[in-house]
């Protein structure tokens, strides 16, 4: 089977070639996840050591904190003491590109960018061996599932294809390791229509790729009660994760489970749902901190234990989650961590000051469901002032008029104020951002930039 040519041959030759070593460090990830949680600690904090190591001796940018604060990294032995380093933000790359870089750095290196969806594209730099142990612990969630390298992929993503040379050539690549290429943006009713007919002859093992885009497909399959691929095992989503209504229709289109992975560009992907349906962080890869910040939420900090051109220590993403207690019933050992949805600057803003992350959302939804209504295939909600707040919605075929008051009624009761002004405009589509990632909610409070 071309599957197994895949995983035994074309494999191991492009990672001979490219010099990655992703299934030696899934070998490795695989034996870990069951070591004891004090042990994989211990793995991570020689990394983390390590990483500061190399940052302290070979990067002027880290340099210069080190010797400003008359430090060095053998003094670092607790989070406390980690703490009193400074925090890392776009800003501070943008500004110091250069010498946020290893000039002794000897192997591979490549340039990166973030998409900018939330600000200004960001430039860095990537080498192999933080390639080799991205997608190791990608693959290691997606063993989780049964999927295995080399396994027929359908990989939708949001970027768009910019000519027609480079279309072709992405799609022959792709088919060559048994991926069916198809970009987020193509979702007219005929490309729809096309690419529904190409799923099917492919008959891929999963779907992987941005959660609007698929949630979109689904809805497809749904409206048209298409046949459904006869070998798929799972579906992986990124960029954003899949509101419970949404996850709940693709699951019961697909009849497989979702999981949804979460990371960044410039430090990788590192927390990845299992079959249990909790989200486990891939300690060998990353150092994350949840710290409180001006908004009074939690925000993500990670620092990358395994790129040592440039290393990100104490950096920002920008996100919202927490550490969760308790051992999951996987029997993965990864300690758990919750995503909140939406960015650190996503804050819902009442009149007398009162501030909501914007996961409040997500309790709306589940109050949806628990009354058995799903009117809007699609819906955005917009902040334009305090308590002002526009929704941008795409009917359902179950929506009726009703549904609207139902809304605000739910809307107010999440935030627990009876003089929300909510305007409602129905649109034909929400598109996604240029970037091909859906935001649910957007603030343009000035005041919250």
């Amino acid at each position: 089977m071309y599957d197994q040519f895949v995983r035994d041959f074309y494999f191991p030759l492009t990672q001979h070639i490219k010099g990655e070593k992703i299934a030696q460090y899934l070998k490795i990830l695989r034996y870990n996840e069951h070591l004891p949680l004090e042990k994989l600690q211990k793995i991570q904090l020689a990394k983390l050591y390590h990483i500061l190591d190399v940052a302290y001796q070979n990067v002027p940018y880290y340099q210069a904190i080190f010797n400003q604060l008359g430090i060095k990294p053998e003094n670092i032995s607790s989070p406390q003491d980690f703490a009193h380093l400074p925090l890392l933000n776009k800003k501070d790359i943008r500004e110091n590109l250069s010498r946020l870089t290893n000039p002794n750095y000897s192997g591979k290196i490549y340039s990166g960018k973030t998409s900018g969806s939330t600000g200004i594209p960001l430039k860095f730099y990537i080498t192999n061996e933080y390639s080799s142990w991205d997608w190791a612990s990608r693959w290691r969630a997606r063993n989780w599932f049964g999927v295995q390298i080399g396994d027929p992929e359908v990989a939708i993503w949001g970027r768009p294809l910019h000519s027609t040379i480079h279309k072709v050539i992405d799609a022959l690549k792709g088919r060559i390791r048994n991926t069916m290429l198809i970009s987020g943006f193509e979702y007219s009713e005929e490309m729809l229509e096309k690419l529904s007919r190409q799923i099917q002859r492919f008959n891929p093992c999963y779907f992987y790729g941005y959660s609007n885009s698929i949630y979109r497909l689904a809805l497809y399959y749904k409206e048209n009660n298409l046949p459904l691929p006869g070998r798929l095992k799972a579906i992986f989503v990124t960029a954003e994760t899949l509101f419970p209504q949404e996850r709940k229709i693709v699951e019961s289109v697909f009849h497989v489970p979702v999981s949804n992975e979460y990371g960044c560009s410039e430090i990788g992907g590192f927390a990845y749902e299992c079959p249990a349906g909790n989200w486990h962080v891939s300690l060998e890869n990353v150092y994350l901190e949840f710290i409180e910040n001006e908004n009074g939420v939690r925000e993500i900090v990670g620092t990358s234990l395994t790129n040592e051109y440039m290393p990100f220590i104490r950096y920002r993403i920008g996100d919202v989650g927490e550490w969760i207690n308790g051992k999951c019933p996987c029997g993965c050992n990864l300690p758990l961590m919750k995503l909140h949805i939406g960015k650190a600057t996503d804050i819902v803003v009442m009149k007398n000051g009162q501030t909501f992350s914007s996961e409040i959302f997500d309790y709306l939804n589940l109050a949806l469901l628990d009354l058995n209504r799903q009117p809007f295939d699609q819906y955005q909600i917009i902040q334009t002032k305090p308590a002002v707040f526009t929704v941008r919605y795409v009917k359902s075929p179950n929506f009726a008029e009703s549904d609207l008051a139902l809304f605000r009624q739910l809307f107010e009761k999440t935030v627990q104020d009876n003089d929300l002004k909510i305007e409602f405009e129905p649109v034909a589509e929400i598109k996604p951002e240029s970037t091909g990632k859906m935001r649910y909610f957007i603030s343009d409070l000035k005041t919250m930039r």
